[in-house]
């Protein structure tokens, strides 16, 4: 009896170390404001780069930030929001630490596909233009390497005529 209790024991704990919370499916919103964080850190990771280039496009960035900060604000605590669903409220905040350092390290070399001059280029035309969600996270389509979340899209609903 006392072996079966101790095996009971042991499976339970490991159970409960091996097991992962359910993961919140990624609605459109979460996924825009994925983009909106992973484009800034891209952003802020190539002008580090890029700061001792002939193309430093560092003031570009800096007037990017401070242009969209609100934007860039509030699709932050939207995503944190997210994650928030699958970690809880104080493992949140470290899921999006996570997802911030998995970003900066894939840009940690430069960008696979632009260079500095290109950069610069992207960094001044969003910093001259107004943006919200929609439009913000579609330059982050065309411009950001590899994917912004991990885990399953929520699935669409599309409503029926009547």
């Amino acid at each position: 009896m006392m072996k079966s209790k101790k095996c009971s024991v042991v499976f339970a704990v490991g159970m409960a170390i091996c097991s992962q919370p359910a993961q919140a499916c990624w609605t459109n919103a979460a996924q825009d404001a994925a983009k909106i964080k992973h484009l800034n850190t891209m952003l802020m990771v190539t002008a580090l780069r890029c700061r001792n280039t002939p193309d430093n496009f560092l003031p570009h960035y800096n007037r990017f930030v401070v242009k969209h900060n609100s934007l860039i604000g509030s699709q932050n605590t939207a995503l944190k929001g997210h994650l928030a669903q699958t970690y809880g409220a104080r493992g949140a905040e470290g899921a999006l630490d996570r997802m911030s350092i998995g970003y900066a390290n894939s840009y940690g070399n430069g960008h696979k596909n632009m260079d500095c001059k290109q950069l610069k280029d992207l960094a001044s035309k969003l910093s001259s233009e107004s943006h919200g969600v929609v439009t913000m996270a579609a330059a982050a389509d065309i411009v950001i390497t590899g994917q912004s979340w991990s885990g399953p899209a929520c699935p669409v609903r599309i409503a029926k005529r009547p």
